[in-house]
């Protein structure tokens, strides 16, 4: 597989603030190019195709995912599917429906993709390659959180998430982080960048992002204090 690597990202394509500490990326990391990446999905397929189960003819999409995934090796073996749904997000991973009658480790986990632009002013194909392998990438650190609990901690989680605020808003911090915990900081932080400056989101979306996830001056923070720890 090929890398584009990015020395020392400038904060006029990835952050935005006004002190240098808060919009300047100090390692060097990587930028997805999707035509860098087409020649892995044979690779891919044979490496995921048997857990891994994307219902869209979209090839961007699917490329997207497996490139994502690659940055999970937790996740080679879980079972988990792909779908374009209309919903009130632009994405959403949950386990599946049944999870409360398997064990944890025969577990089915779902990531729906929204449909619906007239909902949220936007969709995926709205995002590039790079950003779509990010914000995947945040849908699978969900994934590796539920798949640390038993069921009757993921039935709480999941009350707890649906009617406490301070749980969602901690839920997705720490999903954030764990995006940029395994590599994918750069590719979080410009679909971030994109979503609060495209006119397309509809404010109330986008105010709802503000309350709940990392700010771009908080995602560069957390990627230079990895940077730091290396």
């Amino acid at each position: 597989m090929r890398f584009i690597l990015i020395i020392g990202l400038l904060s006029t394509h990835f952050a935005i603030g006004q002190t240098e500490s808060c919009t300047t990326i100090f390692c060097d990391t990587f930028y997805f190019e999707q035509s860098a990446y087409a020649d892995s999905m044979a690779y891919f397929d044979l490496s995921y195709k048997n857990d891994h189960k994307v219902y869209s003819d979209d090839s961007t999409l699917k490329l997207a995912y497996y490139t994502a995934l690659s940055h999970y090796p937790e996740l080679r073996k879980s079972k988990i599917e792909l779908r374009l749904k209309s919903i009130s997000s632009t994405m959403q991973a949950q386990p599946k429906w049944d999870f409360v009658f398997r064990l944890k480790k025969n577990r089915n986990y779902v990531i729906n993709i929204n449909t619906n632009e007239g909902y949220t002013g936007i969709t995926y194909k709205d995002l590039s390659f790079n950003s779509l392998v990010g914000w995947l990438g945040h849908e699978m650190a969900h994934i590796t959180d539920y798949s640390k609990k038993n069921n009757v901690e993921l039935l709480n989680f999941i009350a707890s998430y649906v009617f406490d605020k301070n749980v969602l808003k901690r839920t997705e911090h720490t999903a954030d982080r764990e995006t940029i915990r395994h590599g994918l900081g750069a590719q979080l932080l410009e679909g971030v960048n994109f979503f609060h400056r495209n006119r397309k989101v509809k404010n109330w979306y986008r105010e709802k992002n503000k309350k709940y996830y990392l700010s771009p001056e908080e995602i560069v923070a957390d990627m230079n204090l990895r940077c730091a720890e290396k």
